[in-house]
C-alpha cells in the first residue's frame, strides 16, 4: 500500500469501493477482503464496524491505529467485551439477543468521535489482557471444547445413566441451545 486509505461508512464490495477499519484490518493481517477478519474476536469487531459507522469524517482518520491493534483478538472470551459495551452504554438488552445485536445497541447509544474511540482501544485492552494469560488456562471456547469432549481426565462425553443414550442413538434427547448469540 503506497497510501494511507479514507476510512468510510458501512460495507465495501472493493477497495476502489472505499474501506471500513476492519477491510482494512483483512489486508494488514494478510487475509481475504472482509469487513469480518480472522485475526479479530467477532464481538471486538462488530464494536469496530459500529465504531466505524457512528463516528464522523475526522473520527475515522483517529481510527487508523486501531486498524493493526486489533489483530491477534480471535480467542479472547465474548462475554467480559459484550458486558463492558453494556456498562458502557448503560443499556439493557435482552437475554435472548445476539451479542452482534446488544453491541450494535449499546455504541449506537454512544455519541462523539472520543467517546467512541475511547470504547474501541477499552475493548482492545479487555482482548489484550484474556490472551495475555490465556497460555496456561486456553480461552473460553476452547475449554467449553474441552468440557464437550469429555472435559477433564476421567470423565467421559456420553452414556450416562438416565441421558437416553450417547451420539447417534435414536433414543438420545435433543440439548436445547442455551446461547443463539453468534458473534462470538
Amino acid at each position: 500500500m503506497s497510501r494511507v486509505p479514507r476510512l468510510s461508512k458501512g460495507w465495501h464490495r472493493t477497495p476502489a469501493d472505499g474501506w471500513c477499519l476492519m477491510e482494512l484490518t483483512s489486508v494488514l493481517a494478510g487475509e481475504v477482503w472482509s469487513d469480518r477478519p480472522a485475526c479479530v474476536h467477532p464481538v471486538l469487531a462488530c464494536v469496530a464496524r459500529c465504531v466505524n459507522d457512528r463516528s464522523s469524517e475526522d473520527g475515522r482518520r483517529e481510527l487508523l491505529p486501531f486498524a493493526t491493534e486489533v489483530i491477534g483478538t480471535e480467542k479472547a472470551p465474548a462475554g467480559p467485551l459484550v458486558a463492558h459495551c453494556v456498562r458502557r452504554a448503560g443499556i439493557t438488552a435482552p437475554r435472548w439477543w445476539p451479542r452482534s445485536w446488544v453491541v450494535t445497541r449499546a455504541v449506537r447509544a454512544l455519541t462523539g468521535d472520543e467517546v467512541l474511540r475511547r470504547l474501541l482501544g477499552e475493548c482492545v485492552a479487555i482482548c489484550r489482557e484474556a490472551t495475555e494469560g490465556e497460555g496456561a488456562r486456553g480461552t473460553g471456547d476452547e475449554q467449553a471444547a474441552r468440557g464437550a469432549a469429555g472435559g477433564r481426565r476421567g470423565h467421559r462425553a456420553a452414556g450416562r445413566a438416565g441421558g437416553g443414550g450417547a451420539a447417534g442413538d435414536p433414543r438420545a434427547r435433543p440439548v436445547p441451545r442455551r446461547d443463539h448469540a453468534h458473534a462470538g
